[in-house]
């Protein structure tokens, strides 16, 4: 004879359906939700998990950023920021491919050196993981930047708009900021690693105070077609 311990899940199962059948509907209900709601709740779970990737990834995901800037200096209203976004955008990224371009105001607290330690951190962690493409920042953060490896000469770039539009090139000599630069361990030599931006024709042309700061391009991108057109668009 079985123990209720050895008892058939078949037999379980009919006994189950038997105490169901004398029941009304509602206590139908609370017998199925006392003796199977973690498995309810684990199954609602999965559903609610499973429909957010499946929207997430297939139905409505996130904007692929082709172009990250770094904002470190330079004042500029919300609206005027959102301006060059939208221009930036319409040039270069491709909105049926879901493309984007960011541009992440990141200001410090000087009174703060907390504050300051966090964001620098944060700075270091996005260029290391390959976030970010270019920067705006004043004559100190330029030093800075260049003196901890962050942004990278820009002989390279330059060379690609000179082939691309020479007229832009020229524009863009002008402007162009030697700074030092670790080329070994211990060996600086003057590179051009900046462009004044503070006055360019787009930014003018998009009611942007003038100001001083500079362009720079972050030593992990992997969007220099990208920067390429960006600056061109600068200065045209």
């Amino acid at each position: 004879m079985d123990t209720p311990e050895s008892k058939p899940v078949k037999d379980t199962d009919r006994t189950d359906l038997e105490k169901l059948r004398g029941m009304s509907f509602k206590e139908k209900l609370e017998f199925i939700w006392e003796y199977y709601k973690y498995y309810i709740i684990g199954t609602v779970i999965a559903v609610a998990i499973a429909g957010s990737i499946l929207y997430s990834t297939v139905l409505n995901p996130s904007p692929e950023p082709v172009l990250f800037i770094s904002w470190n200096a330079g004042f500029a209203t919300n609206e005027q920021i959102d301006d060059l976004k939208e221009y930036l955008e319409y040039h270069i990224a491709d909105k049926k491919e879901n493309e984007e371009v960011v541009i992440s105001v990141f200001f410090f607290d000087e009174n703060n050196p907390e504050t300051i330690m966090v964001g620098h951190q944060r700075m270091a962690a996005m260029i290391a993981a390959g976030v970010i493409d270019m920067f705006t920042m004043d004559d100190e953060l330029l030093e800075i930047y260049s003196h901890n490896g962050f942004i990278q000469p820009l002989e390279n770039i330059l060379v690609e708009i000179d082939r691309i539009n020479p007229d832009i090139y020229n524009r863009i000599a002008e402007h162009t900021k030697y700074v030092l630069y670790e080329v070994e361990d211990g060996f600086f030599e003057e590179r051009i690693v900046a462009i004044a931006i503070g006055a360019n024709p787009l930014f003018s042309k998009l009611g942007f105070f003038e100001q001083e700061m500079f362009l720079g391009v972050s030593v992990t991108t992997g969007s220099i077609e990208n920067i390429v057109k960006a600056i061109i668009l600068l200065f045209e």
